[in-house]
């Protein structure tokens, strides 16, 4: 016997009132996973927005999707993310109660500022902050948006008329998320807006950070262009101003303008995160680490306030990051599992390391309310930490701190062996030499191969600095000694914080090793002249940081359109 067909219910319209709460003003918009009204909430006697999926278009799947989309938007508590209060049942199926926005979304007003002449560079940066700001708080709580556009982007209006903020809402990846198990390698994506899809994604499907990030590019790039970029379509693949309709970018900085340029690379990996994204004019501020986005090599949370009173083995560790005759060892965890310990090459230490540098026993570790007392057992080459050129008899390590034992650097973490926290760290030593924190030779050249492309993109000259640390040793032997070692970290770090902070960077500038005593750092924007007397001015400092008989030296090289950046780094 067949089901007799359901009753038809009435649309829904002005003055509809579900769940004996919501009465219904006006519909909003359609949606990718259902219809949105504004509503009068009764209860709060405030409007909101509900968000409705039909009977008759919901997919399997879409009641947990939905449940989730609540419980990872409420989990973002930002001025820049809509809110989402509820998720309720109706006669018209289940149903999300939101924060309702008044004003336009960001798609809309881009055609409206077209009309008025596009964006002046400070209403860009203003959006582009705010939406940032959005997109970093939900990347916070290991989320992923998921559709991020103009379309899902509000821009609000102060009841005097005037621009209020941008605000992030329609957490479109729980609906990615729900059936993402479905999908295959190779098949389109089910959710999303193909328009703004990074390229990995088009291909294989799968929201991700770095897609979001790629489609957060393509949204502030739409401001510029004020055209809906097709799907597929590569902005880095002509220069900037051969397709932007208005030169917001020349009310920018260079940096501003570069942020855009990481956000469109293909390879995710070097896509620049949400939450390192800036948008001011930099000649107001002062420039700080907050400022300057620096990859660094996180130590993990430190220890509890219990770690400090008791011993637990294993709950610290000593992380290998530099060893100069023993480069597989770099990235080890060297589990701290008793309160005293003996560390050096020899089979009978506590710990063995094959770094031939270091003593047969070279030091003991003793633990001490949270942290490590290193004591020298006499070394032929001595123990060292930064800010010093001098052997210490006693270091007293504390949770990130670093100690080097001979050539071989260790750093003091809460994390384990296989960790996540470990498993980035091995990502960071991949990419960075231990010693210095530049990149390695190889992730220079490519890098520095992506900064070239900027600086053809924005028609900007390239300058490259290249600096090297001299003393007599260097007349005998190309291995650096101990002290060359300490001194070289120490001016390579300094040199790289004077450079971010003599440009007025918003991003790290790119600097790495290219040599045993010497490195690179590349320079966007400043002319020949501005970028030898910067270099002057850095050499002038860093000098006297230096022991006696070392030098540091520089020389500059121009990037030349059509050149191989790779010929420039090596004076």
């Amino acid at each position: 016997m067949t089901e007799p067909p359901r009753p038809s219910l009435p649309p829904i319209g002005t003055g509809t009132v579900l769940n004996d709460r919501y009465e219904i003003r006006q519909s909003l918009g359609k949606g990718g996973m259902g219809e949105v009204f504004l509503a009068y909430d009764r209860a709060t006697q405030q409007a909101v927005a509900l968000k409705i999926v039909r009977e008759e278009s919901r997919m399997p799947g879409d009641d947990e999707a939905l449940r989730q989309e609540l419980l990872h938007a409420r989990s973002v508590s930002h001025p820049n993310v809509c809110r989402v209060h509820d998720l309720a049942p109706s006669m018209y199926g289940p149903m999300l109660v939101m924060e309702h926005i008044t004003g336009q979304t960001l798609h809309t007003h881009i055609r409206r500022k077209k009309a008025q002449g596009g964006y002046t560079s400070d209403e860009f940066r203003r959006i582009a902050g705010e939406v940032s700001a959005g997109v970093a708080a939900i990347h916070a709580q290991g989320l992923v948006h998921g559709d991020l556009k103009p379309g899902n982007v509000m821009v609000t209006t102060n009841p005097d008329g005037s621009f209020g903020k941008a605000i992030v809402l329609d957490f479109g990846f729980a609906k990615e998320r729900a059936r993402a198990s479905l999908r295959r390698p190779g098949s389109p994506p089910d959710g999303g807006t193909p328009n703004y899809m990074a390229p990995e994604r088009i291909r294989s499907g799968g929201a991700s950070p770095e897609d979001d990030v790629y489609a957060l590019g393509l949204t502030l790039w739409e401001m510029w262009t004020c055209r809906v970029p097709e799907p597929g379509y590569k902005p880095r693949a002509k220069p900037m101003r051969a397709q932007i309709m208005f030169d917001v970018p020349a009310g920018l900085s260079i940096d501003e303008t570069k942020q855009i340029f990481r956000c469109l690379v293909d390879d995710p990996a070097q896509r620049i995160g949400a939450r390192h994204l800036r948008f001011f004019n930099p000649s107001t501020l002062t420039t700080n680490p907050v400022q300057v986005a620096r990859e660094r090599l996180d130590p993990g949370p430190p220890p509890g306030r219990s770690a400090t009173s008791t011993f637990a083995p294993g709950q610290q560790g000593l992380l290998v990051t530099f060893a100069t005759n023993a480069p597989e060892y770099v990235g080890e965890i060297i589990a701290l599992d008793l309160p005293i310990m003996t560390i050096g090459r020899r089979a009978d230490n506590d710990v063995v390391v094959p770094e031939a540098t270091s003593s047969g026993q070279h030091a003991t570790l003793q633990w001490q309310n949270g942290s490590w007392v290193i004591e020298d057992q006499g070394s032929t080459n001595g123990t060292y930490v930064d800010h010093t050129y001098e052997r210490k008899k006693t270091v007293n390590l504390m949770h990130g701190g670093e100690v080097q034992l001979g050539e071989l650097r260790l750093k003091l973490v809460s994390f384990a062996r296989e960790s996540a926290g470990h498993k980035r760290a091995r990502a960071y030593l991949a990419k960075r030499d231990g010693l210095s924190g530049l990149l390695q030779r190889d992730q220079l050249v490519k890098t520095l191969d992506d900064e070239a492309g900027f600086a053809e993109w924005v028609d900007a000259p390239l300058t490259l600095a290249r600096y090297e640390l001299r003393g007599p040793n260097r007349l005998v032997s190309d291995r650096p000694t101990i002290l060359e070692m300490l001194a070289f970290r120490r001016a390579a770090i300094r040199v790289v914080e004077l450079t971010d902070m003599l440009l007025l960077s918003l991003i790290a500038v790119t600097a790495g090793r290219s040599g045993p005593l010497r490195f690179v750092v590349a320079m966007v924007g400043p002319g020949t002249d501005e970028a030898r007397n910067l270099v002057e001015q850095v050499v002038g400092q860093v000098s006297g940081m230096l022991p006696e008989g070392l030098d540091l030296v520089a020389s500059i090289a121009r990037f030349e359109a059509g050149t191989n950046v790779r010929g420039l780094i090596d004076p």
